[in-house]
């Protein structure tokens, strides 16, 4: 699979509300790249430091080709029949961990909003939370974008959703007011919005690819009010409710946790801890209050569940299943692990992630586990590995004809 990174106009020292930018070129390009990559020398811009801010980086878009998906279809294949483990009859899984994204306006970059029928429910449920929560998901999450690259693709989004009546102005400038400063991206309530928003939408879009394709859908931790939102089992503004219910209660507690003397300082403290735990360099474990869970019907897709990354699946097909899920929801399923649970049946894997997203990883060493990020990848995926476990239709052996020598005609005569 082949990347193409995004090319960046200008190098950024983005700080606070401020911006600071100078040309690229040789002598400044390394100035800038000390700058951001050393605790030395940083400058003040806005009241805050630096090195703590969103730096500028360039967002891996991934190129799938359709060569290479058939390549290692059939290393799969090869792999399988080496070992004696059919894959027919067990259908390719598709694993949604907790978080779709790590970077702001990662969707975006990765063009799930060229998608028609994707932009068409991302949109709608936008606006549906915004009804809720009165600040704009899409505003949030590409406030803090850190590819200057698509900043005019923002922009001409933005401006286009106004005028259309798709965007409410005052939705977006209270997301700016509540939001504006870098550490907000990682407040746990908007961040549990945000995902609920794409990740729904995604599922949804991958489930109508999928319809004529055996396909196994596997989530952790707080990906379940997404697929419950795609099943049918919770409305998307009761899950939108309760997001909203527990995240607050998590984000007060960990913001409240620390020794922080200041709003910034809480901040930065709470950013970091949320970083470090996706990142897999901290734990975390806060649990749901049961009040602030919505009562769940039972699905109409089943699906596999484990809260955390770690943990063995178990099956949701009906309404008590998803109810007992659903009191398991802990913020620790957002942290990262090298060693994923991985039952025996699920042989073919997808991972519905971002490239920046550190589980992205396990599908660089294995020819088992594959990346879909942006929508060709996952229409490559259906076409070429899901079919692999289609179960082989029974054929009856049939008997050949058996071949006889001709009887030859007897010749009748008369009297």
């Amino acid at each position: 699979m082949r990347y193409r990174l995004a090319e960046s106009v200008t190098k950024s020292f983005v700080s606070g509300e401020a911006f600071a930018r100078m040309p690229v070129i040789p002598r400044n390009s390394a100035l800038a790249d000390e700058l951001l990559n050393t605790g030395a020398g940083f400058m003040l811009i806005g009241g805050y430091k630096q090195d703590q801010a969103w730096k500028t980086t360039s967002y891996p878009v991934p190129v799938p080709t359709r060569s290479g998906f058939r390549w290692r279809a059939s290393a799969l294949r090869g792999l399988h029949r080496w070992s004696s483990r059919p894959l027919a009859g067990h259908p390719a899984t598709v694993v949604v961990p907790a978080l779709y994204n790590l970077m702001p306006a990662e969707n975006l970059a990765l063009g799930w909003l060229n998608e028609i029928d994707a932009l068409a429910t991302i949109r709608q449920r936008m606006i549906c939370a915004a009804k809720i929560t009165g600040w704009d998901v899409f505003t949030f999450h590409t406030l803090h974008n850190a590819d200057h690259y698509f900043d005019t693709t923002i922009g001409a989004v933005r401006d286009t959703w106004i005028k259309e009546g798709n965007l409410s102005p005052a939705a977006h400038y209270e997301t700016k007011r509540r939001f504006g400063k870098p550490y907000d991206y990682h407040r746990i309530h908007a961040r549990l919005i945000e995902n609920l928003v794409f990740q729904s939408a995604l599922l949804d879009w991958v489930g109508h690819r999928a319809a004529k394709v055996p396909l196994r859908f596997h989530v952790i931790g707080t990906a379940l009010l997404s697929a419950l939102v795609s099943a049918g089992s919770i409305s998307f503004a009761s899950a939108v409710n309760s997001a909203l219910k527990f995240g607050a209660r998590w984000d007060e507690t960990l913001r409240n946790s620390g020794s922080a003397r200041t709003e910034d300082e809480a901040g930065w403290a709470g950013f970091q801890q949320i970083r470090q735990l996706i990142e897999g360099h901290s734990s975390l474990s806060l649990a749901a209050a049961r009040e602030d869970l919505p009562s769940p019907d039972a699905p109409s897709r089943p699906f596999s569940y484990s809260a955390t990354a770690t943990d063995e699946p178990v099956l949701i097909s009906t309404a008590a299943d998803a109810a007992a899920a659903l009191r398991t929801l802990n913020l620790s399923s957002w942290a990262f692990t090298s060693k994923p649970a991985q039952t025996a049946n699920e042989r073919a894997r997808g991972w519905l992630i971002s490239p920046l997203h550190p589980m992205a990883a396990q599908c660089k060493w294995s020819v088992s586990n594959y990346l879909l990020a942006t929508p060709a990848s996952v229409e490559l995926f259906l076409d070429h590995v899901a079919p692999i476990g289609v179960a082989p239709a029974l054929q009856l052996s049939v008997e050949p004809i058996q071949k006889r020598f001709r009887l030859s005609r007897m010749k009748v005569t008369g009297p």
